[in-house]
């Protein structure tokens, strides 16, 4: 193993997450804004490592440790900071090698006449931050036609890949493969950004959803990727990573004109994702006082059980997801997981 691999797989710390208090829980909510400025006058190094701890496990290191290291410079400081710089350094290193058999694997399946969508990760990285290095990833994602699943992933076993034998889940439409050389590099093959089957026969975002005409660049606009990380953050982990809710506030943010809202609209219609995107673009627009967000949520409104979302799903519940505590919130996510159950539905039922 590397000295880069050793630093980046390394344990943050032995026992159970300890649960910032709810000043410092707004704090790093705060602080993980890639567009903010904001950050403390002092820190002690215990309530430093607890934000720092807390902002890497929920995949917002980068913004928060860009904020603190100003005043992080003290002789009690110094090893906090340095531990946690390491500790970024290894994750920007390891996503740029995740960047490169992302694109190779991209002009793979391009050669190969495949037509399959690298989503979130590096796209959302490229398109919806300041800096693409405000938003680590940890694995590549594609979402693919069902139909041509078996095509696409002879051109991916060409490009280097491996599947995983205990990873195929037919049922949840994903399958895990990882690079025969690079271990640490895995590939999430989806058929649909909703996994549990249950949830699927109201909501889906798949293919079909993404790309109506079967093209690939249909995907590649603000209204797309809002709704994939709005999906993504609902259906497929119910809020349990901060970061989940940074990219549905930089998707909004994005978000710009009539045209844009039409065809997010459009899709949330033919999706039937129309209260998961709601439920999210409300939690961000609550943790971030966020303007963008609240008109979009209400340009989408009105939607059945929204009210009901917001009182189940808040900071707090996202807070504890790293923590000790987060199976005090299990039923919190569980109510919203039979909200989205109960909603609308899709306007129509893709082939596939």
């Amino acid at each position: 193993m590397s000295a880069v691999d050793s630093v980046a797989t390394a344990p943050l710390s032995s026992g159970t997450p300890r649960r910032l208090s709810r000043a410092d829980g707004r704090l790093l909510i705060a602080l993980a804004d890639p567009e903010s400025s904001l950050a403390p006058m002092s820190l002690t190094a215990e309530r430093a490592r607890l934000l720092l701890s807390q902002a890497e496990r929920h995949g917002v290191l980068p913004a928060v440790l860009r904020k603190l290291r100003p005043v992080m410079s003290g002789a009690e400081l110094r090893p906090v900071r340095d531990d946690f710089a390491a500790r970024f350094s290894a994750s920007v290193a390891f996503n740029m090698q995740l960047r490169a058999e992302a694109k190779r694997l991209a002009t793979a399946l391009r050669t190969g006449g495949q037509p399959a969508l690298l989503i979130k990760g590096h796209d959302f990285a490229d398109n919806l931050y300041p800096d693409p290095v405000l938003r680590p990833t940890s694995d590549i994602d594609l979402i693919v036609p069902v139909e041509r699943l078996a095509a696409v992933e002879a051109v991916v076993a060409t490009a280097g890949f491996e599947l995983l034998p205990d990873q195929r889940d037919d049922e949840q439409m994903e399958r895990k493969w990882i690079h025969s050389v690079h271990r640490r590099v895995m590939l999430e093959i989806q058929g649909n950004l909703v996994h549990a089957p249950g949830l699927r026969s109201k909501l889906s975002l798949g293919f079909v959803e993404l790309c109506p005409h079967g093209d690939p660049a249909e995907a590649a606009r603000p209204s797309t990727r809002l709704a994939i990380a709005g999906v993504h953050a609902a259906s497929s982990h119910h809020f349990e990573l901060l970061r989940l809710v940074v990219d549905v506030l930089q998707a909004a943010r994005q978000l710009k004109g009539a045209a844009e809202e039409q065809a997010l609209d459009s899709l949330v219609r033919r999706s039937g994702t129309r209260l998961a995107l709601v439920a999210a673009l409300d939690l961000a627009a609550a943790l971030y006082d966020d303007k963008r967000c609240r008109e979009l949520a209400r340009a989408l409104a009105p939607v059945r059980f929204r009210a009901a979302a917001r009182l189940l799903i808040s900071g707090d519940v996202v807070m504890a997801m790293e923590t000790g505590e987060r199976a005090l919130q299990s039923w919190r996510r569980s109510l919203f997981r039979e909200l989205l159950k109960r909603g609308e539905g899709r306007a129509s039922l893709p082939s596939s």
